[in-house]
């Protein structure tokens, strides 16, 4: 990292915890924290900002080898990796609490179980919290095992070789958390699901970056940005209370769409829901294993010291190293007939299978009086005090002479190199002690058990996304299926009422069978005899006088507000009624097959309810009206006439004679035939007969009641 990059990083880093806290601060502001309503959100932003400020303080103290900068550098990269599982957490919760609508008591993590099955809580969760411990114990170790990173003798922070274990810890419950919004998408308002599902996308991409291009918190900066986008976000989505009156215990939030699923397709969804956490976690899993197969993980470096130098390659050894004198090319100095001059050769052996070392300098210790002919090969060699020392060439290196990849080893290969020395005649390589030193890549996918583990989570993933995909469209066709039904049910829903408002319909103007018969047989003629039926005809007394002093929109409401009187008693009382005429009420009552029926008393009750019914209209109204009732009881033809637009009549000289007897009539008296009171004489009392001339019968015995 350059030092302008290191001082971008730091501002940045500062900067955004700066904001971080602040937003915590505010949303903290006049409540204790257990009230609070936000409380996942501000645990969001303290836990962001506090990584972001540890990030910071590992760049600023990168290198200092002060007993300060010794622990503020493990200090603050230990928390680095606690608050970024801390914050990965609290964003699960939050989104937790989105999904069921309220806030969430902490001591559900407590009780899984009953809260998956009973609390309805999403089993993600407790997932995502397993993980997030995992991850923080392992931190743990790594701070005594280098199980993540190691420091080297300046301070500096370097990955160790499980170091993707904790990129995919730390990358895990992001995407569980991602099946979540995915499954509950449709309860969020489309705003409110794209400000969360930002939040993931930020962190996801800083994973991205990160393991592609080392040196910048990519995934730190991402992370703030999301803290500060999801407390913008909620400003502009909830009703503060800061700028309202409301205190209620609900979270602030949108409005919801709530969603009801069918519970018999409950466990369905359920398992879906699982296959989709499966297939997203796998993949994320493989997504972070190929990149790391494509980069390789950068390993420490290690340093061998060997006392018993070897004359050949041990197989058994990760590395090994052999120098020796050429035994054919070897002469005595002419300038120094105390010295040797001979062609060393040197080999390393890199007997890892799926590690290339990237760098390496060797040493051998050698006597006084040594020397080095120029032009040695693959490798610059120099000579310090009792000491022969190569290192690898580098670009830039005039010994570079075939391009810095050729002298890197890859797995299960040799690479030679040597040079002319000078060396007192007993000088023997073969019992110097040797130090070699070397930087290494692993790369994974040239290993079979590596390969084998990759597949298998592959197959994995295919597995589970098939059954994702076959699950949801089982899913999606019984909702379809459903909502077909539910179509279905409302049309015939619909159906059914404008049935019974044709049906009710129908009864206001027909009678029961009649009604029945004419729906089952629309075509057929209507029409039947029936021996004893009782009619009734009334009519308002004066009504020609009374209208013509009336507006027509007066008059209709008068007779509308009355009539309305007698159908409401015929609808109580059993009583049919037949038709309106004008100011004229007709009804009858007894329109069965049997001769003997009940229907002279019941018509002559309900002609006492009409007089009633007169009077209390009268108290009402500033018109006062009196009216004449006519009833006879004897044999008649009913049917229906007409169509399009039928009726239903009666006809007869039973009908006739009843008119007469409401003519004939006294006001507010019942006037009826002999035949009716024949039939109800033991029931009500009458007056003395009168006789009166009838159209047509001559002169009749009638009575009052």
């Amino acid at each position: 990292m350059t030092d302008f990059t290191r001082v971008i990083s730091i501002s940045t880093l500062l900067f955004l915890a700066f904001f971080c806290f602040q937003t915590g601060v505010f949303l903290c502001s006049g409540f204790k924290l257990k009230q609070n309503n936000r409380r996942s959100l501000i645990f969001i932003e303290f836990f962001t900002g506090f990584l972001l400020l540890f990030d910071a303080l590992a760049y600023i103290y990168r290198g200092n080898t002060t007993v300060t900068g010794w622990y503020m550098v493990r200090i603050s990269n230990f928390f680095v990796f606690v608050c970024n599982l801390s914050a990965a957490f609290f964003f699960c919760f939050y989104v937790c609490e989105f999904i069921k609508q309220t806030r969430l008591n902490f001591s559900i993590l407590l009780k899984p179980k009953s809260s998956i099955k009973n609390d309805r809580i999403p089993s993600q969760l407790f997932i995502v919290l397993f993980l997030c411990l995992f991850g923080i114990i392992l931190t743990v170790i790594s701070q005594f095992t280098n199980l993540f990173y190691y420091f080297d003798e300046n301070n500096i922070y370097h990955r160790s070789a499980l170091y993707p274990l904790s990129v995919v810890l730390g990358f895990l419950p992001g995407l569980i958390t991602l099946t979540m919004l995915l499954q509950n998408r449709k309860q969020f308002q489309k705003n409110v699901f794209v400000s969360l599902l930002i939040y993931f996308v930020l962190p996801l991409i800083g994973v991205i970056l990160i393991l592609l291009q080392y040196g910048f918190s990519w995934i730190n900066i991402s992370l703030g940005l999301g803290a500060l986008h999801l407390f913008f976000s909620s400003i502009k989505l909830m009703e503060l209370e800061f700028y309202s009156d409301k205190r209620d215990s609900s979270v602030l939030s949108p409005v919801y769409k709530t969603i009801t699923s069918v519970s018999k397709n409950q466990k369905r969804i359920n398992r879906n829901h699982l296959y989709q956490t499966l297939s997203v976690s796998l993949g994320g899993i493989l997504l972070v294993l190929l990149i790391v197969s494509i980069k390789g993980v950068s390993l420490p470096e290690k340093t061998l010291t060997i006392e018993e130098p070897y004359s050949e390659n041990d197989n058994s050894k990760n590395v090994c190293i052999t120098f020796a004198r050429n035994a054919e090319k070897h002469w005595v100095d002419e300038a120094d007939p105390d010295r040797t001059g001979a062609q060393y050769d040197g080999v390393i052996f890199n007997n890892m299978k799926s590690t290339i070392i990237t760098d390496w300098n060797f040493s051998i210790s050698v006597p006084e009086g040594c020397s080095v002919d120029p032009g040695p090969w693959n490798g610059i060699f120099t000579l310090s005090t009792d000491t022969l020392n190569v290192i690898k060439p580098h670009a830039g290196d005039k010994e570079n002479v075939h391009g810095e990849d050729f002298y890197t080893i890859t797995p299960l290969k040799t690479l030679g190199f040597g040079c002319i020395m000078y060396a007192p005649h007993d000088y023997e390589p073969l019992s110097q002690k040797i130090e070699f030193t070397y930087s290494s890549v692993l790369k994974p996918l040239t290993n079979v058990f590596f390969d084998a583990f990759l597949a298998l989570i592959f197959v994995a993933f295919i597995i589970s996304t098939t059954l994702m995909i076959f699950e949801g469209k089982l899913i999606r066709v019984e909702e379809e299926n459903k909502k077909l039904e539910n179509t279905v049910k409302e049309r015939t829903k619909e159906l059914e009422e404008e049935k019974n408002r044709s049906e009710s319909l129908l009864l206001n103007i027909l009678p029961k069978e009649i009604a029945r018969e004419l729906t089952a047989h629309p075509d057929r003629t209507l029409a039947k005899e029936y021996p004893n039926v009782t009619v009734l005809f009334t009519d308002i007394v004066g009504f020609t006088k009374i209208s013509g002093e009336m507006s027509a929109e007066e008059v209709v409401t008068m007779l509308n507000k009355m009539f309305t009187l007698f159908d409401e008693r015929a609808q109580r009382e059993g009583i049919e009624k037949i038709k309106t005429i004008g100011d004229a009420y007709m009804a009858a009552a007894g329109l069965t097959q049997e001769g003997k029926n009940d229907g002279a008393e019941k018509m002559v009750r309900f002609a006492k309810g009409l007089l009633e019914d007169v009077h209390a209209f009268n108290e009402t109204s500033s018109v006062k009206l009196l009216i004449r009732l006519g009833l006879n009881s004897g044999p008649l033809v009913a049917g229906v006439i007409g169509k399009t637009k039928f009726i239903y009549d009666i006809w007869g000289d039973t009908v006739n004679v009843a008119s007469r007897m409401e003519s004939t009539g006294l006001p507010m008296k019942i006037h009826v035939t002999e035949n009716t009171k024949v039939q109800t004489e033991g029931l009500y009392s009458y007056s003395e007969n009168t006789e009166i001339d009838v159209k047509g019968k001559g002169m009749m015995k009638t009575y009052f009641l």
